[in-house]
């Protein structure tokens, strides 16, 4: 537990330096929330006009598929307050050689290029997602409890960190490719994650759960709220996060074994 105390400390001044930087630039806080807002809507609009003339796609219902946005919504504020404006900067940083300062740095790099950066806008999103997860169960009659709702956020955890584990593993080509230019693919692949994995077929299905796994970020926490999900699938989302974080941990060791400083 000791260990991890200089860790905890220096995420606590991260925090304090977004909310600095929030108070600075208020009107910035606000016109990220409303955008998020804005591309919520613009989400709901879409599923609304698909299920004008049906009551039901690939099994799930207007309510149903409502649910999954505000899961997506969450998940994706998630990934936007703290992951994705860190890892799109790494290979900034590699460039400019400011990797060479954050390599000195008496932490695990890691953990310093992956969480230093904060956006506290995103928190709001997360708020109207889950306004809309609870707004759109009840129209679902979903019977809320304890159990499906701790299960769920397990399936939310275990695909942010597949999420974070295949996108660190490829922004660390980064050290040997001066423009990797997967950050445009993650988010285009992540935009699936709106919609049920089940509407997709064949090897994009699998693609979507394994390989890019979106599923266990969205699909799966709202089977499970829904109860109706595979509980074994839990288990393989766990194996498969932690095989992803150790992998992304070596291959970046040995990125930074093998980095030439910008100076040399």
């Amino acid at each position: 537990m000791t260990r991890l105390l200089p860790y905890l400390r220096l995420w606590r001044q991260f925090v304090v330096t977004a909310f600095v930087r929030e108070a600075e630039y208020r009107f910035n806080l606000l016109v990220g929330v409303g955008e998020g807002l804005a591309q919520l809507a613009l989400a709901v609009l879409t599923f609304l006009l698909l299920y004008q003339y049906t009551d039901a796609v690939a099994g799930w219902s207007r309510a149903q598929v409502l649910m999954l946005v505000g899961v997506y919504r969450i998940v994706d504020a998630l990934i936007n307050l703290q992951i994705a404006p860190n890892l799109t900067s790494i290979a900034g940083y590699i460039q400019r050689g400011e990797m060479d300062f954050l390599l000195l740095r008496p932490v695990e790099s890691q953990f310093l290029v992956s969480l230093r950066k904060l956006e506290l806008a995103e928190a709001g999103n997360m708020v109207s997602g889950l306004a809309l997860l609870i707004y759109a169960g009840n129209q679902a009659h979903v019977h809320w409890s304890v159990a499906n709702g701790v299960e769920a956020v397990a399936f939310a955890i275990c695909g942010v960190l597949l999420l974070y584990a295949v996108w660190f593993l490829t922004v660390t080509l980064s050290f040997w490719l001066v423009k990797v230019g997967m950050d445009e693919l993650f988010y285009g692949m992540f935009d699936t994650g709106r919609y049920p994995v089940s509407f997709f077929k064949g090897i994009v299905r699998t693609v979507l759960t394994f390989a890019i796994p979106v599923a266990f970020a969205t699909t799966f926490p709202t089977q499970s709220l829904l109860g109706v999900v595979d509980h074994r699938l839990l288990l393989v989302g766990c194996a498969l996060a932690a095989v992803g974080l150790v992998a992304s941990h070596l291959f970046w060791n040995y990125a930074v074994q093998h980095y030439s400083s910008a100076s040399s």
